[in-house]
């Protein structure tokens, strides 16, 4: 007996406790989109654990081409199901995300830019020990987004039998283009949160991230739940990217007696270096 395959299904619920039921990937009243195979979807790939395979001495590294072309496979796999045409435009040089800075940011907000209209969606696969950092840097660089940009990664690589790779994969393609979300983001596990709102809280768990202060945008279980309450408008102005950031700044965390007689002397002297001083 084969069972029928059967789409998933979006609840949309708003404040008032009203919701809009649809198949993923379907038009609805609310933020559904429909998705063919005319929508497109890029994704850069930075490196990070997902595409690292062991080498000779049973390390983990980066393998150039390898993780593009298992989601070359992947998307064969499931050409029936409602997900856009993938192209995936790797870097040059994978990197770990211990490395990933300012600059880094920079090059993945410029090619957001020069492929915004080329596309309908968006996602970034990079490592997690800076991607809520990541995340949160592009969502202030990217002013006026209209468009979805979905970071993940995983914590074990794609080749591993118990691998999350997969299935963070596949749903921030199927979500970065089936829901009208214009913001920056990062899945991980079954959850969509904002881009600004999350950091990483467990390094040895499938649930890596969280949003202390603010709900997730969307969880995944048996259905895909979204308080559309929660989500952005589509912005009114043009879409820009900001590039010029310094990294001359400088983050105290304030406990009890802190010597402040410190916090003036860097103040004073610590200008030509420091052009800002972030308390906590």
């Amino acid at each position: 007996k084969v069972s029928e395959r059967r789409p998933a299904v979006v609840v949309e619920t708003d404040d008032t406790g009203r919701s809009d039921v649809h198949p993923l990937g379907e038009a609805s009243s609310g933020i559904g989109k429909l998705v063919t195979k005319e929508s497109r979807l890029l994704i850069l790939y930075t490196g990070g654990t997902m595409g690292m395979k062991p080498d000779t001495s049973g390390a983990l590294a980066p393998v150039p081409g390898y993780l593009t072309q298992q989601i070359q496979d992947l998307m064969k796999l499931h050409e029936n199901d409602p997900l856009p045409t993938v192209v995936v435009k790797e870097y040059d040089t994978l990197i770990d995300s211990c490395d990933m800075g300012p600059e880094h940011w920079k090059v993945i907000a410029e090619d957001l830019y020069a492929h915004y209209n080329d596309y309908d969606g968006f996602v970034v696969i990079m490592g997690t020990d800076t991607m809520a950092y990541s995340a949160s840097a592009l969502a202030f660089m990217l002013e006026n987004i209209g468009k979805t940009v979905i970071f993940t990664g995983s914590q074990i690589p794609y080749c591993k039998t118990f691998s999350d790779a997969r299935r963070n994969l596949l749903f921030s393609i199927s979500l970065a283009t089936t829901l009208d979300i214009p913001e920056v983001c990062l899945f991980f596990d079954d959850k969509l949160l904002r881009g600004c709102r999350c950091r990483k809280a467990d390094s040895g768990s499938f649930g890596a991230f969280q949003s202390p202060n603010h709900p997730p945008l969307a969880t995944l279980g048996l259905s895909i739940n979204i308080n559309t309450s929660h989500l952005l408008p589509q912005p009114k102005g043009r879409f820009r990217v900001h590039l010029d950031m310094s990294a001359q700044v400088v983050v105290l965390k304030l406990v009890p007696q802190f010597d402040t007689a410190a916090l003036v002397r860097l103040a004073k002297h610590g200008l030509p270096t420091c052009k800002a001083v972030v308390l906590e």
